[in-house]
This record gives structure tokens, sequence and C-alpha cells, in this order.
């Protein structure tokens, strides 16, 4: 049987006052979220593109009846989606990428259900174009770092996945899903789409590689304006407001295979930054308008390209990516592309119940394992030790004491009451020192529960971060196989706490 622990934002001590202030400002509801749709201006040429690039994209895997209904939804005018998107970690990365697609599938289904006359359609967004290869090339299982070892340029949805061979040999256990997505495939984004289609197709989820010159097409004029005019960097020139991603005169990448460089502008050339290659603004204009694939948006554009290719009405995201979705706000206005709500994915820790069986042991609350350990060892001192430990009576009663004697010292001579403080501030200091000597020596007769403690706090938060940031889904799925049906049919898109989660 599961059960919750809901815990608020703020007592976690994990997320930013901004983040905290946006998620409680009561502007994400179902209602607000739907009154979206009036926005999107999505005509039937884009659906149709958008259908049939998809039909093809689909074309060697085996499609759910869900995915494919899907698809042809999306010719319709009162179809809308709502998407997510990370990138292309092995084996999906940490936990909270399959948190983020769960709170995408079920807010397009609570949609669905509260406004039957429209539909919507969870959407997967692969970063297929993102060059960052340091950061999907590891994952964590049993409590062991597996690392693809692989020498790699460009675009990391082009890396050749049989190269992850040799790391399939290390781990302890055969993944058939992972086995055949990356040995059957001549690309990493092939990939991603056969087990991203594998574990969530039967949802409806639509797992869409962007990385598309039809798509890019529709982005034409955008990517032109950019280069040419520097219109994002102009704007944000203007404002007074300088926090939050680096805003470049160009805010696209030259693409092609094996190369994703900076375009730079250098008097009257543009150049790709580290190779010979440049254009005259004649040149990169023809190239924009002959190749468009061959350009490739970085965070700020790909916000934009998202909502330029797909009819969506919300982003479900982490905190970091709502923040930079909400500074980015403005440059929707001026190129007067909708922008979408912007949601918190569903935040979950989980705990077994060896876990939870010895923190009851301790007495120690599932909604007490955010505190910091001192506080949690004082709850294991208060509920265990025989032993009064704290002098809080008695400092209250020197409080007392010393207001008796003031008060005797202003009829007497007031000039002594800066010495009677004195002696009460030296006199309580030494009491906190008394009182942090018998806490330590206290401490030492309950060392084996203190020890339980950090072993548990290693398994709750490994490596001292929370626990999705670190774990792979991996650690519960290969011994429970309903576990993402179960966390579909228990988390709640709209419901913004912390989810503890024992079972």
């Amino acid at each position: 049987m599961i059960e919750f622990e809901k815990i608020p934002f703020e007592e976690t001590r994990s997320f930013s006052k901004n983040f905290i202030k946006y998620v409680n400002s009561k502007k994400i509801n179902l209602k607000n979220i739907y009154l979206k749709t009036n926005e999107i201006s999505f005509d039937d040429k884009k659906r149709k593109l958008l259908q049939n690039s998809l039909i093809k994209q689909y074309e060697k895997i085996d499609c759910s009846n869900e995915v494919i209904a899907n698809i042809n939804q999306l010719t319709n005018e009162n179809t809308f989606t709502v998407t997510t998107g990370h990138q292309l970690n092995i084996f999906t990365g940490p936990l909270y990428v399959i948190y983020k697609i769960i709170s995408t599938i079920n807010l397009a289904s609570k949609l669905k259900k509260k406004y039957p006359n429209k539909n919507f359609v969870p959407i997967y967004w692969m970063a297929s174009e993102d060059h960052d290869y340091e950061e999907i090339k590891s994952f964590y299982l049993y409590g062991k770092h597996y690392i693809w070892d692989n020498k790699t340029s460009g675009a990391v949805g082009d890396i050749d996945p049989k190269r992850i061979k040799t790391l399939l040999k290390k781990i302890p256990e055969k993944i058939p899903l992972f086995e055949k997505a990356y040995l059957k495939n001549s690309k990493l984004s092939n990939s991603v789409l056969y087990y991203m289609n594998e574990l969530f197709g039967k949802y409806g989820l639509i797992v869409l590689e962007p990385n598309k010159k039809s798509y890019k097409n529709l982005f034409l004029k955008i990517i032109q304006d950019d280069i040419v005019n520097n219109s994002i960097k102009n704007l944000k020139s203007k404002t007074s407001n300088k926090k939050g991603v680096h805003i470049r005169n160009i805010n696209f990448f030259y693409l092609k295979k094996n190369l994703r460089e900076r375009i730079i502008k250098e008097k009257n050339k543009y150049k790709i930054n580290n190779t010979p290659i440049s254009f005259s603004e004649k040149e990169i204009i023809k190239e924009i308008n002959s190749n468009s694939e061959s350009f490739s948006p970085n965070v700020i554009m790909r916000c934009l390209y998202q909502q330029t290719i797909i009819p969506n009405i919300a982003y479900i995201g982490g905190p970091s990516e709502l923040e930079y979705w909400l500074d980015f706000e403005e440059f929707f206005k001026f190129y007067k592309v909708p922008f979408p709500i912007i949601l918190p994915r569903n935040f979950v820790t989980i705990v077994n119940n060896k876990i939870k069986s010895k923190l009851n042991k301790l007495n120690i609350k599932l909604s007490d394992i955010f505190k910091n350990k001192n506080e949690l060892e004082k709850i294991i001192l208060e509920n265990q030790s025989k032993n009064k430990f704290n002098l809080i009576d008695e400092k209250l009663n020197i409080e007392k004491e010393i207001k008796k004697i003031i008060d005797k010292s202003e009829i007497i001579d007031k000039s002594l009451n800066s010495k009677i403080l004195a002696l009460k501030k030296k006199t309580i200091k030494e009491i906190d020192a008394l009182e942090k000597r018998l806490i330590r020596e206290e401490k030492k007769k309950h060392q084996k529960s203190f020890d339980e403690l950090d072993k548990i706090l290693s398994k709750v938060f490994p490596d001292n971060i929370l626990q999705e940031r670190k774990e792979n889904f991996l650690n519960y799925y290969l011994s429970d196989k309903n576990f993402i049906e179960t966390l579909i049919k228990t988390l709640d898109p709209l419901k913004f706490y912390f989810n503890i989660i024992s079972k």
C-alpha cells in the first residue's frame, strides 16, 4: 500500500524564493490552462505538416493505438499539446525526468476530463540538438555511477548508440528494453524515441524529434531576424532586468555532422566559432532559407521554436526551467508567439519499507526528513534519552532572578544596571556552553542511533542531494514493473508540494 506525505516546498529548504512565490501565486489552475487554447493560432497547414512529420518519425516504431490517435488528432483545430522536454540522458537519466513526463501525461488527461470538447496531447520534446555530452553520459544505479566513455562532437542526438555496448556489459543485469533501444538503432535520438515509446506509449505520449528541416522552415523569419537584426539582444538591452540566461547577439548555433558551434558576427562576416567557416550577410540569409536545418536554437530560441511548431498551451519543467521560461516572456510578445502556462513538475522522494521501519524505530516522521541533521539528532535524543540535557528552564529562572536584581538596583543605584546585565550575559553564555557539553556527552550514549540516521539519510539524499536528482528509475522499475503506472495513478500535476512516497 502506498502512503503519501505532502511537504510544503518551503519546508524542504530546496527551492528558491522566486520558485515558491510563483507556485503559490494561484495563477496555475486548470481553467487558466484551458483558456490558453483561445490564444493559439495554428492553421491547418501547420497541423498537417506536424502530423505527417510525426507519422514519418514513427514509421519504424510499433505505436500504441493511443499514440496513433493522438498524432491524428493534431490535425483537429480543437487539439492542443502539453509539453515537457529534456536532454537525451542515457537510461533516461535521473528520476525527475520520469516525473516530468508523468506530470505532462496527467495534466493532458485532467484537461480532457474537465473539457471533453477539446483534445489535449502530451508531448516529450527531445533535446536532440544539444551538444553537451557531459550532461548525458552517466546514470546512477544500485548506488554506483555508470559512465559512457565516448569521444563525440556535435549534436548528441546523432551519436551512434551502439558504442554503449561496453557499458551495457558492466551493468549487473540485462535490461532488454535498453539493449534493444541502443543496439538496434543508428542514432541516439532514435534510441530515446524507442524506449520512451515503450515506457509511455500506452498513455498516448508523443515523443517529438525537433531537429527536422520541415519544422525549421516554420521558424525561418525568427532565425533570420535574430542572426541579422539581433532583436532579442536589443530588446533585452532596453530593459533593466539583467538576470537569468545570458542573452547573446546571435542565439543560434550552426549545426552540421559532428559540429554545433556558435554563430558570431565580426565586422561584416558571420563566423562559425572554432571553424574556418564564414558567411557574408547575403550568404547567411541564403543559407538560412536553403538549409534551415543547419541552424540550431539555444535555450532562448528553443522555447520560441517549440511554441512555433506545436499548438502548445502548457510547459512542465523543473525550478530552473520555470525561472528562465518566465524571464523570456517578453520575447514571445515581441514575436507574437503564444506564451504557454508554465507549471512545475511533480517532486518526489521514495522511501521503501525498510527505511520507513528504521525511521519509525528512531521516532522520526517521514515529514521530518527534510530537517537538518542536528534537528533530527535532537528528535532522537528527546525520544530516547531519560536525562534532561537542555537547560531552558534554568536559563529562564536566571532571567527572572536577574530581573529582580535590576528592579532593586533601580531603587538604589541605576548605574549598576549595566554591570548586572553584563553578569547576566556572561552567565547565560557559560550555561549555553555547559548545555552543549551535556548534549555532546548524551549523544555519545546514542551513537548507534545516529549512525543509523546517517545510513538512512545517505539513502534518502544520496551525495547530499535530492534523491530524484541522483537515482535512476531502474532502481525501482526493475523490481516493480508497475512503478510508472502507480505514479501516474497517484501523482497530481496541479498539487504543488513535495511528495514523499512510502511503499
